[in-house]
């Protein structure tokens, strides 16, 4: 017997047979003698877990309010109760490929070097790159990586969405051959459990994926690299909620691995971290073929002032129209990420906002009025713009397959290819839609998030962003940083070649700063002008913000318990430490019959708010149980979540 194996143990009066971990091995018990049952029989001959894995387990535990079970439970792949192939503990074996190992610009010189020393040094300080789009931070990794496996140790690899994980594999498997693999959800349980294992056993010495790929059992860590490091789908959305950048961190800190993370558009967070010296920075300001694409924005209110009332401004269609007779590609981007949809003026463009919370109020079209998702605040449609007193506020709401069946229209003889959920269903298939556009066999994608960052098309000269407002107003008070993130992303897949890229941001907003910035890239200046609303609003990085969320079938029930819980909690808040938000409807109000609401907690004014924002909560909450069973009721509570949804 030893830790970290899995068991199988007779639970209640019946002796059922149930799973367990061991989790450690003890001469005494806390418990009668005549109380403890012996184990009934083991899974396997081996530990599942390294003492460093139930460290990490048990952190996560306390880190994001949940059981140890269900910590060790995402830790492990799916499949391990199929037949499982051994494998013998031994190296990656083979040479390394030689397929031609580009020369390194001076500014990935100075990175490569900087990341190569404190391998050797043994610095664990995380890294942040901040590189923009186009300027080699994929060959930075692979370099960095190559000196982690001479150093006989082992790598891991997350990238933030299952798309981009075959152009990725590709170019890594290019680069170290059978040393490296590839995890995702996509794959069968039988494949990631044959992943896992191969791991486990030394097989593989660079493994890449999505978020579970951080939980890869290598013996011998020394690198975890996030790529793409803004993304929210880092954060897990079942619980455990956890934060893969976060789990990272901690798992370097256990192991001596150095984490670097890049970006191009760094979350405010990240650089927030590292101008305050807590990580390092490392920056790249030029692209490697020199190239910046050109970008131009698109005032959609002069579009329909002029009477054009497609969703392609006219400037747009024409180089569109260019680009395709000059057998080139064209990237077209929804910016839709979300679920909220906002009332706003096709003449002046302005858009319902709350005056209290900074976030705009979110249309509802069932009952016909207008929501703020942080304090609960109701409004009703105005049927004239307060701005410019026009009869033209409208509900802005636009799908990929109406882009579609617009390119279609404009363009009958191309053809085009739609990347969205629907699409994109089944373990391929990402992979077979951007090999299709690879190949050249469709001239024009269209796509929402999932095509924004990452992808490399050497052909693709011209990027259309359809609705930059999209995100802009998702009645999130993150909405800004996510629109420069996702404008700045996409754009930068435009000429990244020999031939020069253009860019076209659609908006009925061109004065907002996160447009206007993102047409230079310029993240410096959106860093500072976003910091001081984000401190002048008590947001973080300058707050935690707890999210408390309701959910069941009775809406009633769930907003008395949810005001019960308010008065607790104000009752509770002599010092006034905390300001609270709602009750209000969460983005998504309601999911397979379950209605869904929620309550924020912020505290910004003590030395730990974390530390004294979890007690209050679970105090508050624990108090609210003592009086009420909340019965039917289902609990989660998030800190610091990347969305409202």
């Amino acid at each position: 017997m030893q830790i970290g194996m899995r068991v199988k143990v007779p639970f209640g009066n019946r002796n059922k047979p149930i799973d367990g971990y061991v989790i450690d091995i003890t001469e005494t018990c806390d418990v009668p003698i005549d109380k403890v049952k012996p184990i009934h029989s083991l899974y396997e001959d081996y530990p599942l877990f390294s003492s460093e894995m139930l460290a990490l387990a048990d952190w996560m535990k306390d880190k994001y309010y949940t059981t140890l079970a269900s910590c060790l439970n995402c830790i492990l792949p799916p499949g391990l109760g199929a037949k499982e192939k051994t494998w013998e503990n031994s190296k990656a074996s083979g040479d390394l490929p030689t397929n031609q190992i580009p020369p390194l610009t001076e500014e990935q010189v100075e990175v490569v070097d900087n990341i190569v020393k404190r391998l050797e040094a043994g610095d664990t300080q995380p890294v942040l790159i901040h590189g923009v789009t186009g300027s080699g931070k994929t060959e930075v990794y692979m370099r960095a990586i190559a000196k982690v496996l001479e150093m006989g140790k082992q790598a891991i690899v997350l990238v933030p969405e299952i798309a981009l994980t075959s152009q990725t594999v590709a170019v890594f498997t290019k680069r170290f051959g059978n040393s490296a693999a590839v995890t995702h959800s996509r794959l069968t349980a039988k494949e990631r459990l044959s992943q896992w294992q191969r791991a486990r056993a030394g097989q593989i010495n660079v493994m890449i994926g999505p978020r579970s790929a951080v939980f890869t059992p290598f013996e011998r860590l020394g690198i975890i690299i996030i790529d793409e490091e803004h993304e929210h789908t880092y954060r897990s959305e079942n619980t455990p909620k956890f934060d893969t950048r976060q789990v990272a961190e901690k798992r370097s800190q256990l192991t001596g691995a150095l984490l670097v993370m890049g970006s191009a558009t760094p979350s405010l967070e990240s650089y927030f971290r590292a101008e305050s010296k807590e990580i390092s920075l490392l920056t790249m300001h030029n692209r490697v073929n020199g190239m910046f694409p050109e970008v131009d924005i698109i005032d959609m209110r002069r579009e329909l002032a002029t009477g054009n009332t497609s969703i392609f401004g006219r400037a747009f269609q024409d180089e569109m129209a260019n680009t395709l007779e000059q057998g080139q590609q064209v990237i077209l981007f929804l910016n839709r990420r979300g679920h909220s949809s906002f009332m706003s003026c096709r003449r002046c463009g302005h858009v319902m906002g709350c005056d209290n919370c900074h976030v705009n109020l979110t249309y509802h079209a069932v009952d016909q009025r207008l929501l703020c998702h942080y304090c609960g605040r109701v409004s009703q449609i105005p049927k004239i713009c307060p701005a410019c007193d026009a009869p033209f506020m409208r509900y802005f709401g636009l799908g990929t397959q109406k882009i579609e069946e617009e390119v279609a229209r404009l363009f009958p003889s191309i053809t085009a290819l739609r990347m969205d959920m629907d699409t994109t269903k089944g373990k391929s298939g990402h992979a077979k839609i951007l090999n299709v556009f690879k190949k050249g066999e469709a001239q024009v994608l269209i796509g929402t998030q999932m095509i924004a960052k990452g992808l490399d098309f050497p052909n693709v000269t011209l990027v259309g962003i359809v609705a930059a407002d999209l995100s802009l107003f998702s009645g999130d008070f993150r909405a800004a940083e996510h629109t420069f993130q996702l404008l700045t992303q996409v754009s930068g897949r435009a000429g990244r070649a020999e031939q020069k890229g253009r860019v076209y941001i659609q908006t009925y907003n061109p004065e907002n700063y996160s447009i206007s910035l993102a047409k230079d890239a310029n993240y410096k200046s959106f860093y500072k002008h976003e910091i001081i609303l984000r401190r002048t609003m008590e947001y973080p990085p300058y707050s935690h913000i707890f999210m408390i969320l309701f959910t069941g079938p009775d809406e009633r029930t769930l907003i008395m318990a949810l005001h019960k819980l308010l008065a607790i909690m104000q009752y509770c808040n002599k010092k006034g430490l905390f300001e609270f938000l709602g009750p209000a409807p969460a983005f998504v109000s309601r999911v397979k019959k379950q209605f869904r609401w929620r309550i924020l907690v912020k505290c910004s004014k003590t030395d730990d708010p974390e530390g004294i924002l979890k007690q209050f909560v679970q105090y508050c909450l624990g108090k609210l149980k003592e009086n009420d069973p909340l019965k039917g009721i289902n609990i989660s509570i998030t800190l610091n979540p990347m969305s409202l949804e």
